[in-house]
Formats: C-alpha cells, sequence, structure tokens
C-alpha cells in the first residue's frame, strides 16, 4: 500500500537523499527534525519502516550496532565507522587491490569491506 506523503515523510527522505549515508532513526529525527520541528521518534521509526516496506530505503547492518538506513544501491555497500562520532559512511575501495590471505584451497564468492577509524572532528 502506498504511503501519501505528508510534510513528515517528505523531510524523512530529504534527510536520507542529501545525507548520502546510512542513518540511524536519531540521526533521522535530528535532520528532519530541524525542518519540521514537531517530529517524533515514533513517526520517524514508522516511516522508516514503511520506506523499506515500499523499497524506498534498505537496512544496513552494522556488525555490533544499531541497524542504519540509506536509499537503495546496486553495489554492495562498504562501510567505513567513525568511532567517536558512531556515523556510517559508505566507501568505495578497491578491492581487486585488496590483498587477502585465504585459506589453502578456499576461493572468495564475495565480500563486504567494514573500517573504523576517526574522522575530522576527533
Amino acid at each position: 500500500m502506498q504511503q501519501r506523503d505528508t510534510r513528515q515523510r517528505a523531510a524523512i527522505k530529504r534527510a536520507f537523499a542529501q545525507a548520502q549515508r546510512p542513518l540511524g532513526p536519531k540521526e533521522v529525527l535530528d535532520l528532519a527534525g530541524a525542518e519540521v520541528p514537531k517530529l517524533g521518534i515514533a513517526t520517524v521509526y514508522r516511516n522508516i519502516k514503511s520506506l523499506l516496506e515500499q523499497d524506498e530505503l534498505q537496512a544496513v547492518e552494522v556488525p555490533g550496532g544499531q541497524t542504519r538506513y540509506q536509499i537503495p544501491r546496486a553495489e554492495r555497500t562498504h562501510l567505513f565507522i567513525c568511532q567517536k562520532t558512531d556515523r556510517v559512511y559508505v566507501i568505495q575501495p578497491k578491492l581487486d587491490e585488496l590483498q587477502l590471505n585465504l585459506p589453502d584451497g578456499y576461493q572468495l564468492q564475495e565480500a563486504q569491506l567494514i573500517c573504523y577509524g576517526l574522522g575530522p572532528e576527533a
């Protein structure tokens, strides 16, 4: 079922489009709430769930962390996670240049790279 675009929903969609990185619900609330001051976290969660169901968002699982959400991408998502701010960024590593020491006889089928570090605000 298609949801109607309310002011809140439009602000939430704009938050994802403008951030251009995976966001957690609190980040969405902070960004969209700047545009719609009375936006609540329950509304954010409801809209994220609806946007996921309509394939307008995809979940980004962060090992040991909170699930983030992003506008769907065709390519596999590789991540950089700032250990100070907990912000998640999509990176595009040169996987063909990555050196892996796989066990003898094993062949790599696919990979997801997750890097941890500090950003400029650290």
